[in-house]
């Protein structure tokens, strides 16, 4: 990882598990917004997808043997500004797919990951935090959008031992749900939720952002995400290992790049060059798998953001925050980004509802135009049959005189 600020892994179409909707689209967001509006060169942020470019006739196919390939290919210490954490630079590794829980081990699932031999061909998360840690000596973040599988799970949910070892090691950890949560992906917004209020985050505060800041956001915006697509509600779960790089801006940045400080004045961060590298100049022309170069991909607006950073392991409630007020200039309601930027959406379920009552409406309304209709008819026949009555009674009488 030393030769890059950042590894972002996607996976749609597993060999041996079920396909997932949004893995490599959320990679490719993630990478896209590094390039074109972070101005990180596209060299120095690897894409290992489904049917990413090689880059330099090395695959990119993201099996297990290809991402161990790159991971082992860097194992040599990177440039960095000195041995202090404050002075380091941020190199990111991002995963979007599958995670089991195996005899309480953590694994990552890699496109050929089998469920019948977990060990043999997943990728232990203990063995990856050692290799990040390994390749370099910047601060490294670890994003996991892991996908956990009711069917694969065996014994303790996916992340638990991830959480543990990102404490041992010193690594800042975000994951995309709870324990006892599950991530969830939406047609609408083209991603997994968590991805999308990720992305979201970043274009908000784009280089301005640090842990503090992506924390805070993330704990609001899943969960209204959650909401707003009729999802269970999802949960970040992020693990701060040192008061020290909650401040910290952690936007990655190309190698030798100097580092941005946050000062009294607020967070300023060093220029970026105003020219963005092709995100297709690394790539070779054909790819081994025949895969198209990654589509762009529409921004996310960013929402509503409430409270400061948080400094608990797992997101804390409301009543744990210290809330600060953004005026809508700064940032656009969810509900009124919502009403200005989308377009609304039925889900099956909904339109039948309007169906069934459109019809009940529609019986109803021909019953009472029956029933007025023919309401002197139903009356005269009623007053018929009365008089019927009443000279039937009257005869009986004058027989009873006779």
């Amino acid at each position: 990882m030393a030769n890059h600020a950042c590894i972002a892994i996607g996976i749609n179409r597993y060999q041996f598990l079920q396909p997932l909707n949004y893995g490599q689209a959320d990679a490719q967001a993630l990478q896209q917004f590094l390039v074109e509006q972070a101005n990180l060169p596209s060299g120095e942020c690897l894409l290992l997808t489904d049917s990413s470019l090689s880059i330099n006739n090395q695959p990119t196919y993201p099996n297990r043997e290809t991402i161990w390939q790159w991971l082992e290919g860097s194992r040599q210490h990177s440039h960095t500004n000195g041995v202090n954490s404050l002075t380091r630079n941020w190199r990111w590794f991002f995963f979007s797919g599958y995670g089991v829980c195996w005899k309480q081990v953590d694994y990552l699932m890699p496109i050929d990951g089998n469920p019948n031999d977990i060990p043999g061909t997943g990728i232990s998360v203990r063995s990856l935090l050692k290799a990040l840690k390994e390749t370099s000596d910047d601060n490294i973040l670890v994003i996991l959008d892991i996908n956990r599988s009711p069917g694969l799970q065996a014994g303790a949910p996916a992340g638990a031992e991830t959480v543990e070892l990102a404490q041992e090691m010193g690594i800042p950890l975000v994951l995309s749900a709870q324990l006892d949560q599950f991530s969830h992906e939406a047609a609408a917004l083209g991603n997994g939720l968590f991805t999308a209020a990720l992305l979201e985050a970043l274009r908000y505060y784009h280089i301005d952002i640090t842990l503090a800041d992506l924390d805070q956001y993330l704990a609001d915006r899943l969960p209204e995400l959650s909401k707003h697509h009729w999802r269970p509600i999802q949960t970040p779960l992020i693990v701060i290992p040192s008061p020290d790089v909650k401040q910290q801006l952690i936007l990655p940045i190309a190698v030798n790049s100097p580092i941005p400080q946050k000062t009294d004045e607020g967070i300023k961060a060093t220029p970026m060059s105003v020219k963005s590298t092709d995100i297709q100049e690394t790539y070779t022309q054909e790819p081994p798998n025949g895969a198209t170069a990654p589509g762009q991909k529409k921004p996310v607006p960013s929402s509503s953001l409430r409270g400061q950073a948080m400094t608990s392991l797992v997101p804390a409630t409301s009543t744990d925050l210290n809330q600060r007020a953004l005026t809508p200039r700064e940032m656009p309601s969810s509900r009124e980004w919502e009403s200005q930027n989308t377009t609304p959406k039925r889900y099956w379920w909904q339109q039948g509802y309007v169906l069934v009552g459109g019809v009940v409406l529609l019986l109803l309304v021909l019953l009472a135009a029956v029933t007025i209709r023919n309401r002197p008819a139903w009356m005269g026949q009623q007053t018929i049959e009365r008089m019927d009555e009443e000279r039937e009674r009257g005869g009986e009488e004058e027989r009873g005189r006779g």
